[in-house]
Protein backbone atom coordinates (compact mmCIF):
# COMPACT_ATOMS: atom_id res chain seq x y z
CA UNK A 1 0.00 0.00 0.00
CA UNK A 2 0.94 3.52 -0.65
CA UNK A 3 -0.06 6.53 1.37
CA UNK A 4 -1.18 10.00 -0.26
CA UNK A 5 -1.13 13.45 1.55
CA UNK A 6 -3.73 15.89 0.12
CA UNK A 7 -4.76 19.60 1.34
CA UNK A 8 -7.71 20.01 3.54
CA UNK A 9 -9.17 23.67 4.68
CA UNK A 10 -7.28 25.47 2.14
CA UNK A 11 -8.59 27.02 -1.48
CA UNK A 12 -6.87 23.77 -3.40
CA UNK A 13 -8.79 20.80 -1.33
CA UNK A 14 -11.84 21.30 -3.67
CA UNK A 15 -9.72 21.08 -6.90
CA UNK A 16 -7.39 18.89 -6.24
CA UNK A 17 -10.47 16.42 -5.50
CA UNK A 18 -11.67 17.38 -8.82
CA UNK A 19 -8.33 17.05 -10.40
CA UNK A 20 -8.21 13.19 -9.23
CA UNK A 21 -11.32 12.63 -9.94
CA UNK A 22 -11.07 13.67 -13.54
CA UNK A 23 -8.03 11.06 -13.81
CA UNK A 24 -10.54 8.57 -12.97
CA UNK A 25 -9.30 8.18 -9.18
CA UNK A 26 -12.09 9.65 -6.72
CA UNK A 27 -11.08 9.93 -3.93
CA UNK A 28 -13.50 7.61 -1.69
CA UNK A 29 -14.77 9.21 1.49
CA UNK A 30 -17.58 8.82 4.03
CA UNK A 31 -17.60 12.80 4.38
CA UNK A 32 -16.69 16.34 3.53
CA UNK A 33 -15.19 16.38 7.07
CA UNK A 34 -13.61 13.20 7.04
CA UNK A 35 -9.33 13.32 7.13
CA UNK A 36 -9.14 9.79 6.00
CA UNK A 37 -10.13 8.43 2.54
CA UNK A 38 -9.33 5.89 0.09
CA UNK A 39 -8.29 5.53 -4.37
CA UNK A 40 -8.77 2.35 -5.54
CA UNK A 41 -6.15 1.81 -8.13
CA UNK A 42 -3.71 -0.52 -8.94
CA UNK A 43 -4.04 -2.07 -5.32
CA UNK A 44 -5.75 0.62 -2.12
CA UNK A 45 -4.12 3.99 -1.94
CA UNK A 46 -4.28 5.81 1.75
CA UNK A 47 -5.29 9.24 1.57
CA UNK A 48 -5.34 12.03 4.75
CA UNK A 49 -6.09 15.09 4.50
CA UNK A 50 -3.62 17.66 6.19
CA UNK A 51 -3.21 21.38 6.18
CA UNK A 52 -1.09 22.48 3.20
CA UNK A 53 1.57 23.75 4.86
CA UNK A 54 2.43 20.27 6.85
CA UNK A 55 2.20 18.38 3.57
CA UNK A 56 5.86 18.79 2.40
CA UNK A 57 6.91 18.30 5.99
CA UNK A 58 5.13 14.59 6.39
CA UNK A 59 6.78 13.22 3.33
CA UNK A 60 9.87 14.20 4.23
CA UNK A 61 9.99 12.37 7.53
CA UNK A 62 8.66 9.59 5.56
CA UNK A 63 4.87 9.23 7.61
CA UNK A 64 3.30 9.52 3.83
CA UNK A 65 4.57 8.76 0.21
CA UNK A 66 3.44 11.26 -1.60
CA UNK A 67 0.83 13.99 -1.83
CA UNK A 68 -0.03 17.23 -3.59
CA UNK A 69 1.50 21.36 -2.22
CA UNK A 70 1.66 24.30 -3.38
CA UNK A 71 5.36 26.18 -4.62
CA UNK A 72 4.46 28.53 -1.44
CA UNK A 73 4.93 25.64 1.05
CA UNK A 74 7.08 23.61 -0.47
CA UNK A 75 9.27 26.77 -0.57
CA UNK A 76 8.82 28.18 3.22
CA UNK A 77 9.11 24.67 4.80
CA UNK A 78 12.42 23.98 2.70
CA UNK A 79 11.26 20.34 2.89
CA UNK A 80 13.49 17.76 0.89
CA UNK A 81 10.90 16.42 -1.19
CA UNK A 82 10.85 14.90 -5.25
CA UNK A 83 8.44 17.20 -7.62
CA UNK A 84 7.09 14.43 -9.88
CA UNK A 85 4.48 16.92 -11.65
CA UNK A 86 3.07 20.01 -12.14
CA UNK A 87 -0.60 19.95 -11.11
CA UNK A 88 -3.81 21.33 -12.79
CA UNK A 89 -5.75 21.82 -10.16
CA UNK A 90 -6.99 25.15 -10.09
CA UNK A 91 -5.48 28.31 -11.12
CA UNK A 92 -1.86 29.85 -9.73
CA UNK A 93 -2.07 31.93 -7.33
CA UNK A 94 -0.46 35.24 -5.94
CA UNK A 95 2.52 35.49 -3.05
CA UNK A 96 2.51 39.95 -3.05
CA UNK A 97 3.68 42.81 -0.30
CA UNK A 98 0.94 44.74 0.40
CA UNK A 99 0.91 48.22 2.56
CA UNK A 100 -1.66 50.99 3.31
CA UNK A 101 -3.55 52.70 0.46
CA UNK A 102 -2.54 55.71 1.27
CA UNK A 103 1.22 54.88 2.30
CA UNK A 104 4.70 55.31 0.43
CA UNK A 105 6.09 54.23 -2.77
CA UNK A 106 8.39 51.60 -1.07
CA UNK A 107 9.32 49.90 2.12
CA UNK A 108 10.91 52.51 4.68
CA UNK A 109 14.40 51.04 6.68
CA UNK A 110 13.02 48.81 9.54
CA UNK A 111 9.36 48.61 8.44
CA UNK A 112 7.31 45.88 9.59
CA UNK A 113 6.42 43.05 7.58
CA UNK A 114 4.23 40.52 8.70
CA UNK A 115 4.06 37.05 7.01
CA UNK A 116 3.05 33.36 7.57
CA UNK A 117 6.04 32.72 4.78
CA UNK A 118 9.02 34.51 7.03
CA UNK A 119 11.83 32.10 5.23
CA UNK A 120 10.55 33.47 1.55
CA UNK A 121 10.06 37.13 2.82
CA UNK A 122 13.59 37.60 4.55
CA UNK A 123 14.70 36.07 0.89
CA UNK A 124 12.57 38.42 -1.03
CA UNK A 125 13.51 41.35 1.17
CA UNK A 126 17.18 40.89 1.07
CA UNK A 127 17.42 40.22 -2.74
CA UNK A 128 16.24 43.71 -3.09
CA UNK A 129 18.35 45.26 -0.74
CA UNK A 130 15.72 46.41 1.96
CA UNK A 131 16.17 46.57 5.67
CA UNK A 132 13.08 46.04 6.70
CA UNK A 133 12.08 43.62 9.93
CA UNK A 134 10.43 40.46 8.96
CA UNK A 135 7.43 39.75 11.66
CA UNK A 136 5.98 36.10 11.88
CA UNK A 137 2.29 36.33 11.51
CA UNK A 138 -0.11 33.06 12.50
CA UNK A 139 -2.75 33.97 10.20
CA UNK A 140 -4.81 37.13 9.72
CA UNK A 141 -1.86 39.21 8.69
CA UNK A 142 -4.02 42.05 6.50
CA UNK A 143 -5.23 42.89 10.38
CA UNK A 144 -1.96 43.46 11.46
CA UNK A 145 -1.72 47.01 10.01
CA UNK A 146 -1.18 49.56 11.22
CA UNK A 147 -0.93 48.51 14.41
CA UNK A 148 1.31 45.39 14.06
CA UNK A 149 2.98 45.48 10.74
CA UNK A 150 3.66 48.14 8.59
CA UNK A 151 3.15 45.46 5.33
CA UNK A 152 2.32 42.11 4.79
CA UNK A 153 3.49 39.45 2.98
CA UNK A 154 0.51 37.50 2.13
CA UNK A 155 -0.72 34.62 -0.40
CA UNK A 156 -3.35 36.29 -2.88
CA UNK A 157 -6.03 33.49 -4.01
CA UNK A 158 -7.65 33.98 -7.89
CA UNK A 159 -10.52 35.93 -7.70
CA UNK A 160 -9.44 36.97 -4.40
CA UNK A 161 -8.85 40.73 -3.45
CA UNK A 162 -7.09 42.76 -0.38
CA UNK A 163 -9.19 44.20 2.85
CA UNK A 164 -10.39 47.39 2.43
CA UNK A 165 -7.36 49.70 2.65
CA UNK A 166 -4.57 47.89 1.31
CA UNK A 167 -2.88 48.17 -2.08
CA UNK A 168 -0.40 45.29 -3.63
CA UNK A 169 3.01 46.95 -3.89
CA UNK A 170 4.88 44.03 -5.44
CA UNK A 171 4.14 40.30 -6.36
CA UNK A 172 6.35 37.90 -4.42
CA UNK A 173 5.62 34.80 -6.41
CA UNK A 174 3.04 32.87 -8.34
CA UNK A 175 2.50 29.31 -6.71
CA UNK A 176 0.84 26.61 -7.90
CA UNK A 177 0.25 23.27 -6.76
CA UNK A 178 2.93 20.09 -7.76
CA UNK A 179 2.48 16.35 -6.93
CA UNK A 180 5.47 15.49 -4.50
CA UNK A 181 7.31 12.47 -3.28
CA UNK A 182 9.32 12.16 0.04
CA UNK A 183 12.80 10.73 -0.32
CA UNK A 184 11.99 7.88 1.06
CA UNK A 185 9.48 6.46 -1.25
CA UNK A 186 10.76 7.82 -4.52
CA UNK A 187 14.22 5.37 -3.50
CA UNK A 188 11.56 2.45 -3.58
CA UNK A 189 11.12 0.90 -7.09
CA UNK A 190 7.96 -0.32 -6.33
CA UNK A 191 6.02 2.74 -5.07
CA UNK A 192 8.08 5.45 -7.26
CA UNK A 193 6.47 3.57 -10.09
CA UNK A 194 3.09 3.82 -8.54
CA UNK A 195 3.34 7.50 -7.87
CA UNK A 196 4.34 8.10 -11.65
CA UNK A 197 1.23 5.96 -12.68
CA UNK A 198 -1.11 8.57 -11.02
CA UNK A 199 1.28 11.82 -12.29
CA UNK A 200 0.67 10.39 -15.58
CA UNK A 201 -3.28 10.12 -15.29
CA UNK A 202 -2.95 13.46 -13.51
CA UNK A 203 -1.28 14.88 -16.06
CA UNK A 204 -3.72 13.41 -18.79
CA UNK A 205 -6.38 15.64 -17.43
CA UNK A 206 -4.33 18.50 -18.44
CA UNK A 207 -3.10 17.39 -21.77
CA UNK A 208 -6.90 16.76 -22.67
CA UNK A 209 -8.01 20.12 -21.53
CA UNK A 210 -5.26 21.81 -23.95
CA UNK A 211 -5.92 19.72 -27.13
CA UNK A 212 -9.16 18.46 -29.31
CA UNK A 213 -8.96 15.83 -31.56
CA UNK A 214 -9.54 16.64 -35.36
CA UNK A 215 -11.06 13.58 -37.50
CA UNK A 216 -10.06 14.59 -41.14
CA UNK A 217 -11.37 12.87 -44.37
CA UNK A 218 -9.58 13.20 -47.64
CA UNK A 219 -8.92 10.76 -50.32
CA UNK A 220 -5.98 8.61 -51.15
CA UNK A 221 -4.98 11.27 -53.52
CA UNK A 222 -4.94 13.52 -51.83
CA UNK A 223 -3.25 12.15 -48.71
CA UNK A 224 0.68 13.26 -49.67
CA UNK A 225 -0.89 16.89 -49.81
CA UNK A 226 -2.94 16.53 -46.56
CA UNK A 227 -0.50 15.14 -44.58
CA UNK A 228 2.22 17.83 -43.63
CA UNK A 229 -0.86 20.44 -42.67
CA UNK A 230 -1.70 17.62 -40.03
CA UNK A 231 -0.88 17.98 -36.66
CA UNK A 232 2.56 16.30 -35.25
CA UNK A 233 0.36 13.44 -33.23
CA UNK A 234 -1.82 12.23 -36.26
CA UNK A 235 -2.99 8.66 -37.08
CA UNK A 236 -4.57 7.08 -39.82
CA UNK A 237 -7.89 5.39 -39.02
CA UNK A 238 -8.97 1.77 -40.94
CA UNK A 239 -7.03 0.40 -44.04
CA UNK A 240 -6.10 2.41 -46.95
CA UNK A 241 -7.42 1.22 -50.77
CA UNK A 242 -6.07 2.82 -53.73
CA UNK A 243 -9.03 4.88 -54.38
CA UNK A 244 -11.53 5.14 -51.09
CA UNK A 245 -11.73 8.18 -48.40
CA UNK A 246 -9.25 8.14 -45.68
CA UNK A 247 -9.49 8.99 -42.48
CA UNK A 248 -7.44 10.50 -40.67
CA UNK A 249 -7.42 11.83 -37.04
CA UNK A 250 -4.72 13.69 -34.64
CA UNK A 251 -4.32 15.60 -31.57
CA UNK A 252 -4.80 19.35 -31.93
CA UNK A 253 -3.51 22.08 -29.74
CA UNK A 254 -6.77 24.24 -28.52
CA UNK A 255 -4.67 27.59 -29.50
CA UNK A 256 -4.23 28.10 -33.00
CA UNK A 257 -6.55 24.86 -33.89
CA UNK A 258 -8.66 27.29 -36.40
CA UNK A 259 -5.39 28.17 -38.21
CA UNK A 260 -4.44 24.58 -38.12
CA UNK A 261 -7.98 23.50 -40.07
CA UNK A 262 -7.13 26.18 -42.86
CA UNK A 263 -4.27 24.73 -42.99
CA UNK A 264 -5.65 21.26 -43.93
CA UNK A 265 -8.67 22.27 -45.84
CA UNK A 266 -6.27 24.23 -47.86
CA UNK A 267 -4.41 20.83 -48.70
CA UNK A 268 -7.02 19.32 -49.87
CA UNK A 269 -9.14 17.49 -47.26
CA UNK A 270 -12.83 17.61 -47.84
CA UNK A 271 -13.90 17.90 -44.40
CA UNK A 272 -12.69 18.15 -40.70
CA UNK A 273 -14.31 17.37 -37.71
CA UNK A 274 -13.33 18.98 -34.19
CA UNK A 275 -14.29 17.02 -30.99
CA UNK A 276 -13.60 17.86 -27.16
CA UNK A 277 -10.48 15.85 -25.45
CA UNK A 278 -11.11 14.29 -22.34
CA UNK A 279 -7.58 13.13 -21.18
CA UNK A 280 -4.65 11.80 -23.05
CA UNK A 281 -2.63 9.71 -21.33
CA UNK A 282 0.66 9.10 -23.02
CA UNK A 283 3.48 5.86 -22.64
CA UNK A 284 5.75 6.51 -20.25
CA UNK A 285 8.47 6.83 -22.81
CA UNK A 286 6.80 9.08 -24.73
CA UNK A 287 6.59 6.56 -27.53
CA UNK A 288 2.93 5.76 -29.11
CA UNK A 289 1.74 1.74 -30.78
CA UNK A 290 -0.05 3.56 -33.08
CA UNK A 291 1.17 3.57 -36.74
CA UNK A 292 1.94 7.45 -37.65
CA UNK A 293 0.46 9.48 -40.21
CA UNK A 294 2.31 8.58 -43.77
CA UNK A 295 1.32 8.99 -46.92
Amino acid sequence: MISLALPKGSALERPVLDLFTAAGLGVRRTSGRSYRASIEYGGPIQVVFFKPREIPLVLQDGAFDFGVAGTDWIEETGAKVEVVEAVAAGRPWRMVLAVPAEGPAALSSGARVATEFPGIGRRYLRGRGSAAEVVYSYGASQAKIPELADAVIEVLEPGASLAPGLRVLDTVRTCAPRLIAGPHAWRDAGKRARIQKVALLLASVRVGAAHVLLTVRTSARELPRVAPALPPRSWRVGDLSEEGPVVVQGLAVRRGVAETIDGILAAGAADVVVSPVGRVVTHPRGTSSREPCRP
